[in-house]
């Protein structure tokens, strides 16, 4: 997958709760230029607004905010806690953020139907889940 490099992944034990693990999953983006520094904020004022909608399947978030919110370049960013990170209703989780900026409404996309068809198999999320290390979480996404 040409939208993601190695530098934008990473393995975190936890979050004190979803805003800290949002800020931490959007940090690789920011920091390598892809995002403004408010984008992280704008995923989390729209999930404040709309609710938990970022949780696409067990134990996986897709935070992501429109391109107009801070969007600079489109690039993945993948983080991977090893605890689960709940969010306030308390009926959502999520364990991996796929990390999602896009520069404008398709360019995207291709690269959208990947990760729904890897993550769309729960014994692949299982190994996923249990990556020793950044390399070998960056290789699934590859």
């Amino acid at each position: 997958m040409e939208l993601l490099k190695l530098e934008n992944v990473q393995i975190c034990e936890g979050a004190s709760d979803w805003r800290e693990a949002i800020r931490t999953a959007v940090l690789p983006l920011e920091k390598n230029g892809y995002v403004e520094p408010r984008y992280k904020e704008e995923i989390i004022g729209n999930v404040e607004k709309l609710g938990p909608y970022i949780v696409v399947a067990d134990h996986v978030a897709l935070p992501h905010a429109r391109p107009e919110q801070g969007a600079l370049k489109t690039q993945i960013g993948v983080t991977l806690f090893r605890e689960e990170i709940p969010f306030e209703n308390g009926e959502s989780s999520a364990q991996l953020f796929v990390t999602l900026a896009a520069s404008d409404s398709s360019s995207h996309l291709e690269a959208l139907m990947s990760i729904s068809e890897l993550l769309g198999e729960e014994e692949t999320v299982a190994k996923i889940l249990a990556s020793p290390d950044v390399e070998t979480l960056y290789r699934y996404f590859e």
